[in-house]
Parts: C-alpha cells; sequence; structure tokens
C-alpha cells in the first residue's frame, strides 16, 4: 500500500512540474522548433541577477553550420519586481550572458561586446544592435550576431518582458522572416 502511495505522489508531482513548465511559455512556434525553459538565476551566467525565466526556441538548423538558420534563434526575459531596462543594463546583461554561455569568464578569449546601435519607440521598446562574442560550442572563432531587442514593461506587474532575435546573417536574410514568426502569446503580461 505505501508503494502505491508512493507511486501516486510521484506521479503528482511529475504532473506539476510538467504544468509548471507548461505556464512558462511567453513565445509561440510552430512544433519543429526545439524549446526550453531556465529559470534565473541562470546555470552558466549567475552575475545576471534577475527573478523570472528564460523561454528559448531554436529552428531545426540552429545547431547545424551549413544551414541558414546557424546560430539564429529567439528567446524571450520574463523579469519580475523590476523597472523597465535602459539600453546600457540590456547591453550589460547580454554580455555577460554570452560571456556565460560561451565560457569566456575563466579564459583568455577576448570579453563579448554588445552594442546597440538604432533604437526605436515601436509596442515598447526596440532596439538593433551586434553581439560580438566568440563561438567556442561549433566553430572555435569570433562571431558577430546580429541582434533585435523588444523590451516591454508591465507596469500592472511590475515585470519586463524581453525577446531577444540574433543571427549572423544579415537583417535580409531570410532568416529573419523566420525569427520574426515567433511571437510573444496573446496576454503575456499575465504570464
Amino acid at each position: 500500500m505505501k508503494k502505491y502511495i508512493l507511486i501516486i505522489k510521484l506521479l503528482c508531482l511529475t504532473v506539476g512540474f510538467a504544468q509548471d513548465k507548461e505556464d512558462l511559455n511567453l513565445l509561440v512556434a510552430d512544433s519543429t522548433w526545439d524549446k526550453e525553459i531556465i529559470k534565473f538565476p541562470i546555470g552558466f551566467a549567475q552575475e545576471i541577477k534577475f527573478i523570472g525565466y528564460e523561454d528559448l526556441r531554436f529552428p531545426p538548423g540552429w545547431a547545424k553550420k551549413e544551414s541558414p538558420e546557424f546560430w539564429s534563434y529567439t528567446w524571450a526575459w520574463s523579469i519580475n519586481d523590476i523597472e523597465e531596462l535602459t539600453e546600457k543594463e540590456l547591453e550589460t546583461n547580454i554580455q555577460l550572458y554570452f560571456d556565460g554561455l560561451m565560457g569566456i569568464n575563466d579564459s583568455e578569449l577576448p570579453k563579448t561586446n554588445a552594442l546597440f546601435i538604432k533604437k526605436e519607440a515601436i509596442n515598447g521598446n526596440r532596439y538593433i544592435g551586434k553581439v560580438k562574442t566568440f563561438d567556442t560550442r561549433f566553430t572555435n572563432k569570433p562571431m558577430t550576431l546580429n541582434i533585435l531587442v523588444e523590451n516591454h514593461y508591465c507596469e500592472s506587474e511590475n515585470k519586463a518582458i524581453i525577446v531577444f532575435r540574433l543571427s549572423p546573417k544579415d537583417f535580409g536574410s531570410e532568416v529573419w522572416d523566420t525569427l520574426k514568426e515567433i511571437k510573444l502569446k496573446d496576454g503575456f503580461c499575465e504570464n
């Protein structure tokens, strides 16, 4: 009997955890895209001191050097108890993110540099820029990613929702049409 109670408890925990992960969806993508949810603090970027989570989406070819989708992906941060982030804060946190992701923190490789070259006010703040880092995962070469950032502040919830779209391809490339198809879900401020 105790064995059955233990199994029921484990099933309830598993279902509860799966529902918790499901509730964390910020982005809408088709089923061909890989998905990952990471809660803050992010294991590889502990210097980022946010409370919330990250919702990542990867197209099928993102990890294949020969693919037009190579290193192209979208992610969103849901950050609780925060005012709207400034441009400088966004740049700093992107640099911390990529330095951690690439393992640059404890190496002799050059630190990541993120720079926004244009800001537009369209339904929140939109930034266009470049992230210069070192690809320690696939090519072991310097890499420049073009980046689009949408920074939304949910005043009633006192949180920020930030969407990042990145690719080494120029902004006119087809992959950007694909990246822009990934949208925030309806009611994203209430999540």
